[in-house]
């Protein structure tokens, strides 16, 4: 069966997408709203916009319909051979080498039990995938099987696959942790940062990707990102009131990645920090899989990686951010999670503001500060002009320093109801009626970091490579993806991006599972040479992992393309 081709993007359709956008918000009405309405808007309001999506879905389903039809003709004749021992895992048949609890690790060149054990893994590759339901109504040939909850009782399986991750912000965090907790062989996970400085980001994020965190995470990291989830007062129109629990938790990144990399640690998965693959001669140990998960400038990172990539891009309408963080003692009674801002055309910004008592999120904003203070110093050193002196650095750096210490004084000694503090963090667009705003807040004396930060419009065409390519080479990999700001820039107006690095996230460690499972079958098949036509089988395994790389590769257009 020859592979779907991907149409993938066109340069002159995504053009058309931006003249719409551009057109749209001419419009002073439209402008008046917030930008996630103004999203709303003109996602109906602009057809063009929602069908290039639709188009990357329909290219997407035609990759997911393959793998369906490939796995199916391979269940269907794998359980040729497993109708008895099929049975006996099932509890209806006696086998002394097949009960409900058997790992079926030593098959000793057994036919049916490597055929049975080829089968479950592809139905465990399913149920992975999210897919387990419509394979059974689309291949009725199969619902025997589902009808005594078979698939939901297979054992745990070893998976024959090594991954590592580079960069392990949000997104690399959470997939070393998903790996590891699915079983993967080795999982190892990079940074060229210490731990302390990847766990250090102040940035807030609404994010709504609870699905993913549960799968990837342990209950105690997932705990730990639920605590701050937002509440919404209702009022009914018959007059009663309830609370609702949002579809955002306002998480502190930092706290987020440190959640992930303990779930990680407790899993099992090696992270290893200041350590810079791309800057390795050679990579002796081979992987299969590769993730790249090391933001925004990811694609500068190898040689040809950015040609690779295809990044496409738009510096015409790039625009410059402030974001600033105010740190207080609390006068709320519980913890509290809230967003809050100005809406309209440039003069818009966004406020996400808690009352929390994690003193080791005060800690990570000084990380913050620290290394803002040395990196200034630095640059000074080197003759950098960074249109602020010395003497006003240290200035600022003290100030804010003892802003911090006189609020972790105050939570510690118990002068806050419940030990708390305000968080508030603060986006806004570079611009004279938001800089008001930013002065402001830093002359009520409780801004203890500001900085800013470039929007860029851009988007990557191709976000996994395999074959020839010179960052395969050099990372010694079957394929290399990427995932997250790698592929499409962080945008606050957005208010997607950490989903999009965990929704990739999820990718990853589904590719992972898949290639295990698909990787253990063929070597199973190995031990009993060409007998009763696995050569064949063989083959369509082979095609089945091309599938899934092609799946990674069309999903991860379509998210992409969404944040984009």
């Amino acid at each position: 069966m020859a592979l779907p081709e991907l149409k993938g993007f066109n340069k002159e359709e995504l053009d058309e997408v931006v003249e719409c956008l551009k057109k749209a918000l001419k419009d002073p009405k439209l402008r008046e709203v917030s930008q996630r309405a103004v999203q709303g808007k003109i996602w109906h309001l602009e057809p063009k916009v929602a069908s290039v999506l639709s188009d990357l879905k329909a290219q997407e389903e035609v990759v997911r319909s393959h793998i369906l039809k490939v796995i199916s003709s391979l269940v269907y004749q794998f359980h040729e051979h497993t109708l008895d021992t099929t049975l006996a895992r099932a509890g209806l048949k006696k086998d002394v080498r097949v009960h409900a609890g058997s790992f079926l690790e030593e098959k000793n060149g057994q036919l049916d039990l490597i055929c049975l054990d080829a089968k479950e893994r592809l139905y465990i590759l399913l149920k992975e995938y999210g897919w387990l339901q419509e394979f059974f109504r689309l291949y009725p040939l199969h619902f025997y099987e589902n009808s005594f909850a078979f698939v939901d009782r297979i054992p745990k399986k070893k998976l024959r696959v090594k991954v590592k991750v580079v960069g392990l912000g949000i997104g690399g965090s959470m997939a070393v942790s998903g790996l590891a907790k699915a079983g993967v062989d080795t999982v190892i996970g990079y940074d060229k940062r210490n731990q302390a400085s990847v766990t250090s980001r102040y940035q807030n994020a609404s994010w709504r990707a609870y699905d993913v965190a549960q799968k990837l995470l342990d209950e105690q990291a997932y705990d730990e990102l639920m605590a701050y989830r937002q509440k919404i007062n209702v009022k009914y129109d018959d007059g009663t009131t309830g609370v609702m629990i949002s579809d955002r938790v306002q998480i502190i990144l930092g706290g987020a990645i440190g959640s992930a990399l303990g779930s990680a640690e407790r899993y099992g998965a090696k992270l290893e920090f200041e350590k810079d693959l791309s800057q390795e001669d050679t990579i002796e140990d081979k992987s299969d899989i590769v993730a790249l998960f090391a933001g925004a400038h990811t694609c500068k990172l190898f040689d040809d990686l950015e040609t690779d990539m295809h990044i496409y891009e738009w510096p015409e309408v790039q625009s410059d951010c402030k974001m600033w963080l105010k740190i207080k003692p609390s006068e709320k009674e519980e913890a509290y999670s809230a967003r809050s801002g100005e809406v309209g055309a440039e003069n818009w910004h966004y406020t996400i503001e808690s009352a929390r008592a994690t003193l080791e999120d005060i800690a990570r904003v000084k990380n913050n500060v620290e290394r803002q203070y040395q990196g200034n110093l630095k640059k000074l050193k080197n003759g950098t002009d960074i249109g602020i002196s010395e003497e006003e650095i240290t200035k600022k750096y003290t100030y804010q320093m003892d802003q911090l210490n006189k609020v972790q004084s105050s939570v510690e000694g118990g002068e806050t109801p419940g030990g708390r503090f305000d968080y508030i963090f603060t986006n806004a667009p570079t611009n004279e009626h938001n800089l008001s705003k930013r002065e402001e807040a830093i002359a009520d004396g409780t801004v203890v970091l500001d900085g800013g930060y470039l929007v860029e419009l851009k988007l990557a065409a191709n976000s996994s490579f395999e074959g020839n390519k010179k960052v395969t080479k050099h990372l010694n990999s079957e394929i290399v993806v990427c995932g997250g700001d790698a592929c499409v820039p962080p945008n606050p107006q957005a208010a997607y991006g950490a989903t999009l690095a965990c929704e990739s996230a999820e990718k990853v460690v589904q590719l992972a599972i898949g290639y295990g499972h698909l990787n253990a079958i063929l070597a199973d098949l190995e031990e009993i040479g060409t007998m009763n036509g696995s050569g064949q089988w063989k083959e369509s395994l082979v095609e089945l992992k091309s599938l899934l790389k092609l799946y990674y590769e069309a999903r991860g257009r379509s998210e992409n393309y969404f944040q984009w």
